[in-house]
């Protein structure tokens, strides 16, 4: 059988004006995965990454790695289906008129605001972004791309490469916790809200690993940090 990875982006530079940059902490991250990737010999026959700057980083900084060693890496395909949702944008441009709407996300949208300490800020984000995602899957979208359509758009990708026809075949994509999700629910044919509840839990540089053939595809690891200590995992 074949095998994917799927692989969050290392740290971005959350509450930064451009949080699309891996932090020092995600470049480390990432160097630290293609040690990791060198030191057990492993090697990829097709290496897809989303659009973003820290999709492409990420990609690039372990190619860096196995180029210093010697070691083929494939040349990344930048595919737009590992983008990730845009509840971020919904957060950003529309968190005020969802708390009209409902008592929870105004309180959850106060305390953000209020929030000054970074751990608090942490927090207040958190609880917010949460609670629009869930009304995002709802359907209310306020014009952003829907969860039905995002989650098709991903799907369409990982079809394309399970029914690829070739036998043993290794492929790496580098995303975002929306479309390892999606990849997650494929395999354990979840329902929708459970399968976005599970990506609040992946690691910055996790590893979701899949072995799959033509139309079949089967979870084997989730959210794994084998190349971080413990000090070093990152959810933003």
């Amino acid at each position: 059988m074949s095998q994917l990875v799927l692989i969050r982006h290392g740290q971005a530079s959350f509450f930064e004006d451009d949080y699309d940059r891996l932090s020092p902490d995600g470049r480390q991250q990432s160097r630290r995965l293609g040690e990791y990737w060198l030191q057990e010999q492993q090697q990829f026959d097709a290496v897809y990454c989303g659009p973003r700057e820290r999709h492409r980083d990420t990609a690039a900084i372990i190619g860096e790695e196995f180029q210093r060693a010697g070691i083929t890496w494939p040349d990344p395909i930048v595919r737009d289906e590992l983008d990730e949702h845009q509840v971020d944008q919904l957060v950003r441009d529309h968190a005020e008129a969802l708390a009209e709407k409902s008592d929870l996300l105004a309180d959850y949208f106060s305390q953000f605001q209020a929030a000054s300490l970074p751990d608090d800020r942490q927090r207040s984000f958190q609880r917010l972004f949460e609670a629009v995602a869930s009304t995002w899957l709802g359907g209310d979208s306020f014009s952003v791309e829907s969860w039905t359509n995002f989650r098709s758009r991903v799907n369409r990708l990982l079809s394309e490469v399970i029914d690829f026809p070739a036998r043993k075949r290794r492929v790496a994509m580098f995303s975002s916790v929306g479309p390892i999700s999606v990849a997650v629910q494929r395999a354990v044919q979840c329902e929708d809200r459970i399968a976005l509840q599970t990506g609040w839990r992946i690691w910055n540089c996790s590893l979701t690993e899949f072995v799959f053939s033509p139309s079949r595809i089967t979870l084997d690891r989730f959210n794994a940090l084998p190349h971080l200590p413990q000090k070093e995992w990152t959810y933003r």
